[in-house]
């Protein structure tokens, strides 16, 4: 199997690949229809997300079960819930596409589009309608790749996908296609998706198509229904203080609070790829029975993860006002100090990551899917009153209190739930990342401002990311106390050898494998 650094590399090039898409296609879509045009495209396009966001619940399921099997050496168990979830999955894919076909116009309707809009709107979701069985195919080919460890092919595909829609969408935008037609690319998106992937699972597919047990769908279709409060609190949390704050402030202040969630949503979904590929270690040594090495492998992992989680939240606070400057320009001071508050909220959850990744590997969820319903209810109570008093500023404010105190709960009630789980990272190697981090930090942020004050607005955005890069990979080596090469990276990610420990993963929080524009 391949290594744990190859795998997290080829993590971090997914979750990279789906956000440089997008950064391309808006301006591409928004100068060939227009703002009024994008936004019927936005809207459409948030079908799949929400595909996106349904099937993340169901995702760390069956790249778990598919990864206990790998680890007990047990190939049949895994291709029978691939066959399984591929049937359900399908299924579902086909009753979406029918109920967008009956329901399109109804939909464009809501919306109070002009005319001409509303017809491209209903075509648009037609055709988008397509990707939705196609979508949820590729996602359960993913869900088998990762399962079986092959992260980067997994990586490839992805983007080639990526490289897919941005010719199809150029092709079509030549050929001065309407605003629906520009739908065939998202479809072509996905048609090499799928294609890839079973290109690349060709082995697994060769065999006899088999269906998981039932003793296998009911521990799935349980620890999935439970994992569904973490989906259900990325997405409330998520929208929550964009409504709340709309009650309070007026639209320009919501899309300053919308600007920087982005940013720091966008940093959320890079830092919690390599976790996949960290937690496959999990998952197939419970699989292979070998609990000691396995409490070993949390000690070891986990210190790296916080560790990790640490310089990123330092150096994202430092470069979250040349971040939203050099992306936007100025006049987005708010969202700059926004940013910061939210990059700060999800970090400290973020701290969680190597535990919960544990926990989905044995089989108990019970913590993590209370922490979900917990932080749904701190982040109400506290933006709402914290909005009246302060504004805008009160529900950032009340965002971080709320995972500040979700994560310490989940602490806590995660040793009760599992009493043997090992201590967490002693104090001298946060102390250590601390001391790394913070030059680290600094350093990025003079980087990212001298970028903003001489590079022309856009430009100054990928020379800030380039510093941010530059200033975490200082840190890594300094916080670790390994060589800054290569091998020391791998002597980092690498573990004791053996054929189990790279199998397959339990994937993170909110993974989803639907891939979207």
């Amino acid at each position: 199997m391949r290594g744990t650094s190859r795998n997290v590399v080829a993590s971090l090039v997914t979750a990279l690949s789906g956000i440089a898409v997008a950064l391309l296609v808006t301006p591409l879509v928004l100068a060939h229809v227009g703002r009024s045009g994008y936004g019927v495209w936005s809207i459409s396009m948030a079908f799949l997300v929400y595909l996106g966001i349904a099937e993340s619940g169901l995702a760390p399921v069956v790249q778990r079960h598919i990864a206990l099997a790998g680890g007990a050496g047990d190939p049949h168990a895994a291709r029978g819930v691939f066959w399984t979830t591929l049937a359900a999955y399908l299924a579902a894919g086909l009753a979406a596409f029918a109920l967008i076909e009956l329901l399109a116009p109804v939909v464009a309707g809501l919306f109070a589009f002009p005319g001409a809009l509303e017809r491209q709107a209903t075509d648009l979701l037609r055709i988008i309608g397509l990707a939705a069985p196609l979508g949820l195919a590729m996602a359960a080919l993913a869900n088998l790749l990762q399962g079986l460890g092959r992260f980067v092919a997994v990586a490839a595909t992805s983007v080639a996908g990526s490289l897919a829609l941005l010719i199809a969408l150029l092709a079509l935008i030549g050929a001065d296609a309407s605003l629906a037609q520009l739908g065939w690319a998202v479809v072509a998106q996905q048609v090499v998706l799928v294609v890839g992937r079973c290109a690349v699972a060709a082995d697994v597919l060769r065999g006899r198509p088999r269906l998981a047990s039932r003793a296998q769908v009911r521990s799935m279709a349980g620890m999935s229904a439970r994992l569904q409060a973490t989906v259900l609190s990325v997405l409330v949390n998520g929208q929550s203080d964009k409504v709340v704050t709309g009650f309070v402030a007026p639209p320009a202040t919501v899309g300053q609070v919308a600007i920087a969630a982005q940013l720091a949503e966008s940093g959320r979904l890079v830092a919690t790829a390599p976790l996949v590929p960290l937690a496959t270690r999990f998952a197939a040594l419970a699989g292979a029975g070998d609990v000691r090495h396995l409490r070993s492998e949390l000690r070891r992992l986990e210190r790296l993860w916080v560790v990790a989680v640490l310089g990123g939240v330092l150096i994202g606070l430092a470069c979250a006002r040349p971040l939203v400057a050099g992306w936007l320009g100025d006049g987005f001071g708010q969202a700059e100090a926004f940013a910061a508050v939210l990059i700060l909220a999800y970090g400290a959850n973020l701290l969680t990551g190597a535990r919960v990744a544990y926990l989905r590997a044995i089989g108990e969820v019970g913590p993590e899917a209370r922490m979900g319903m917990l932080l749904i209810a701190l982040n109400v109570a506290f933006t709402v009153p914290l909005a009246i008093v302060a504004g805008a500023g009160g529900v950032v404010g009340g965002t971080l209190g709320a995972y500040a105190l979700g994560t310490a709960w989940f602490a806590v009630h995660a040793r009760r739930a599992v009493p043997d789980l090992p201590p967490a990272p002693a104090v001298r190697s946060l102390g250590r990342a601390l001391a790394a981090g913070l030059p680290a930090a600094a350093l990025a942020g003079v980087w990212g401002s001298a970028a903003v004050a001489l590079v022309p607005t856009g430009w100054a955005l990928a020379l800030v990311g380039v510093g941010a890069l530059g200033a975490y990979a200082l840190f890594v080596p300094l916080a670790l106390g390994v060589r800054p090469t290569p091998s020391g990276a791998r002597a980092a990610l690498g573990g004791h050898p053996g054929g189990a420990r790279d199998q397959a993963p339990a994937a993170t929080r909110g993974t989803s494998t639907v891939q979207a524009p």
